[in-house]
């Protein structure tokens, strides 16, 4: 028979776990901390570095704080031809930055407990607490892309999401220019197909993003709808007219028109599963069901977070408390395009025709 793990404050304090010290029976807020941002980052999607800029400056003491996120402006010029034994006329170029404010006023928070004699009544090698940090890092994880979700959406209508307080609209807020956005229908119908030409939607979004001369690190996310539609479409399953093989034996998208295509259920308007083991979803994106942009389009902010430990006075247990701060804006509007498609109208018949 094997012995319990030894625990103090609700902790498992063997060795090599990786966040206790086995002599010093401490924890270390630090390092849930990390886990937390770690789990956190694994779990984005609209707000993960794929799609988000995180590039900022400027020190974050309070809610409401103001930062900066740098972008460079175009400040080499051409000076021509030098002639033999001449100089380079005019000054020499610098390198100049320009600075958009991004007020931080949005975050996350969670509160959590465990008993000691819960954890010992646990399967050895089973840590309730490292499980409940990951539960609240997906919690998280949804508030921030529900945030780029609204961020995307208020942009559509040129306004700007950012400093407003959750839960309210922009008001006058108004951005810097409006995000693209194409749009196109599906069929009324159990399979909701789309009635349009996907390839041909996309072709006019890159061309929309070649003409602001958006830059070519680019990606595309696209909803189940549209990836349903180009799994059916015998252009993207066979290149045989081009001296090809098959492009998606396995099912796989990869890339379109040398851009990657990533498949996700937070976009798209379909029924969010409520069964018990799946994930949450939120359904701010489902107005959306393809966005092709770079990652200068977006910034998200994440520069705070922090954790606690104490010890409720009338309970045998350990609590920890934690909070998030972040805040996001649409810093290139012109680097973004969305997709919607919305439902074919009907045609009603007149009465008595």
């Amino acid at each position: 028979m094997t012995s319990a793990p030894v625990f103090s404050n609700g902790f498992n304090t063997t060795s090599g776990d990786g966040y206790q010290a086995a002599s010093g029976n401490v924890f270390v807020p630090e390092l849930y901390t990390a886990q937390l941002l770690t789990d956190l980052e694994e779990n984005l999607v609209l707000g993960s570095s794929l799609i988000c800029n995180r590039n900022f400056e400027g020190e974050f003491r309070r809610e409401g704080d103001v930062l900066h996120v740098p972008h460079f402006v175009d400040t080499v010029t051409d000076k021509g031809a030098v002639p033999a034994y001449g100089e380079i006329a005019g000054q020499a170029d610098h390198a100049s930055l320009e600075y958009m404010d991004v007020r931080v006023r949005k975050g996350s928070s969670f509160h959590i407990e465990v008993d000691n004699v819960h954890q010992w009544q646990t399967k050895d090698g089973v840590n309730l607490f490292e499980d409940l940090v990951t539960q609240r890092a997906r919690k998280t994880a949804l508030a921030i892309d529900s945030l780029i979700a609204k961020t995307i959406g208020f942009g559509i209508d040129g306004k700007d999401y950012n400093g407003v307080e959750a839960g309210k609209t922009p008001g006058a807020n108004t951005l810097h220019g409006k995000i693209k956005k194409f749009e196109g229908t599906t069929e009324t119908g159990a399979d909701d197909r789309l009635t349009d030409d996907v390839y041909d939607i996309l072709v006019d979004m890159i061309q929309e993003l070649d003409i602001n001369q958006a830059p070519e690190s680019r990606y595309l996310m696209i909803s189940p709808k549209v990836r349903a539609n180009l799994l059916r479409d015998p252009e993207f399953k066979d290149q045989s007219h081009w001296g090809a093989g098959a492009v998606m034996p396995s099912g796989q998208i990869g890339q379109i028109l040398g851009i990657p295509v990533f498949a996700t259920t937070t976009l798209g308007n379909h029924n969010r599963s409520t069964q018990k083991f799946v994930k949450s979803a939120h359904t701010d994106a489902s107005g959306i069901d393809m966005v092709l942009g770079s990652t200068n389009a977006v910034s998200l902010l994440i520069p705070h977070a922090e954790m606690k430990q104490y010890e409720p006075e009338a309970k045998f247990t350990t609590a920890v408390k934690s909070r998030v701060f972040y805040d996001a804006k649409i810093v290139r509007p012109e680097q973004l395009v969305v997709f919607s498609a919305k439902p074919k109208p009907t045609t009603k018949t007149p009465t008595g025709s």
